[in-house]
């Protein structure tokens, strides 16, 4: 079934689809081109001139299908030359749009360097700045995303590579919407991402029967291991197995869950000495910062403004739940042979306690403040 039969003599919103992807997309494509090349002066008028046309684009999207539909009804409009115009005008914008992102990675105008974000502490960015820094960290990755970019774009271009370009795209697509939505990376981002995640599956729907036809004609043919019953126990522990692991897995870890975070050193006293405020200058082992991350890791920092992983000590514990304790093993001096080192806990209220431990024959006392909730 070509395009045409799957959409002619359908509902109103079938054509709305098609119309409102086509050429609002179109339309939205030109603007992204375009007004970032405007001049200077111009730039106040950027927005209202791209969110106006925007607006123009989507009335005509539904005035035409209106149109359309009324007039196939009647009989005397030909579907089949629109349908194959609209969805020429879907391909190629698709198209033109992730050609343009995917030269962009290669020659490093996305996701390039940026000197300010790269002297900025993670905690401090923003979820854009968070994600131009992850994807802009590996050139090798930016070049794999434009590659599968460029090639699913070539393939949308040509009739016969249609459904592969698809099936190439649309997986990237979708990881890039949820990116877009979840690190909040613009409004009008989010909005062209969702416009081409639409467009593709528009183009994957036309394709249905054929898709649907693919998949019986070429299931798996191989003779079936064992019987109905024994085959139905295999998937289920396949499935559930997995699940319960984890779920031990979790309930270990989260029993020490209400330590985990970042635990300012109010005060610390080593064999009865008071370690003065700005000793940690001289001082690796006159920690300010204490993290408590799960999976039994433990970093004792002297910074008291930042993570240094050069001057922290890494490490690992374990919690007695009954005894409320830690012990914890350090392979500082010996990490074939690590130390274990009981950490008495006083006083928990929630946010603040007192450990008591024995380190290289140093007895140490911490009063301990949550920073985090």
């Amino acid at each position: 079934m070509n395009s045409s039969e799957a959409i002619n003599n359908t509902k109103w919103f079938s054509k709305f689809s098609l119309c409102f992807l086509a050429i609002v997309g179109a339309i939205n494509t030109a603007l992204f081109i375009i007004l970032p090349l405007l001049p200077y002066k111009l730039s106040q008028f950027v927005l209202p001139t791209g969110f106006l046309t925007l607006g123009l684009a989507i009335l005509f999207s539904i005035g035409f299908s209106i149109y359309w539909h009324n007039k196939e009804k009647n009989g005397t409009f030909n579907s089949t030359k629109y349908i194959s115009w609209l969805t020429t005008l879907l391909r190629y914008w698709i198209a033109f749009l992730l050609l343009d992102f995917g030269f962009q990675k290669i020659f490093e105008v996305n996701f390039n360097y940026s000197y300010h974000i790269n002297d900025s502490l993670s905690s401090a960015l923003t979820g854009p700045e968070l994600t131009w820094k992850y994807y802009g960290f590996s050139y090798g990755l930016a070049i794999i995303l434009a590659f599968f970019q460029i090639i699913g774009s070539i393939l949308l271009l040509f009739k016969r590579t249609i459904l592969l370009g698809i099936t190439i795209l649309l997986p990237l697509m979708l990881n890039i919407v949820l990116i877009n939505i979840f690190y909040s990376i613009g409004p009008i981002t989010l909005f062209t991402s969702i416009l081409i995640s639409l467009g593709l599956v528009n183009l994957f729907l036309q394709q249905k029967v054929n898709i649907i036809n693919f998949f019986n004609q070429y299931k798996n043919t191989l003779p079936s291991i064992g019987n109905n019953f024994s085959r139905s126990i295999a998937r289920v522990f396949c499935i559930m197995i997995p699940c319960l692991f984890v779920i031990y897995y979790n309930y270990d870890v989260h029993l020490s869950k209400k330590y985990f975070g970042k635990w300012k050193v109010e005060s610390m006293t080593r064999n009865g000495r008071l370690i003065l405020e700005n000793e940690w200058q001289n001082d690796t082992l006159a920690w300010k910062t204490i993290y408590i991350e799960e999976r039994g890791k433990m970093y004792y920092c002297p910074n008291p403004y930042m993570y240094v992983d050069s001057t922290s000590l890494f490490m690992k514990y374990h919690y007695n739940d009954k005894e409320q304790n830690f012990k914890v093993i350090s392979y500082e001096k010996n990490p074939n042979k690590p130390d274990t080192i009981p950490v008495q806990i006083n006083n928990f209220r929630n946010k603040s306690m007192q450990w008591k431990m024995i380190l290289y024959k140093d007895t140490i006392q911490m009063e301990l403040k949550k920073v985090n909730p």
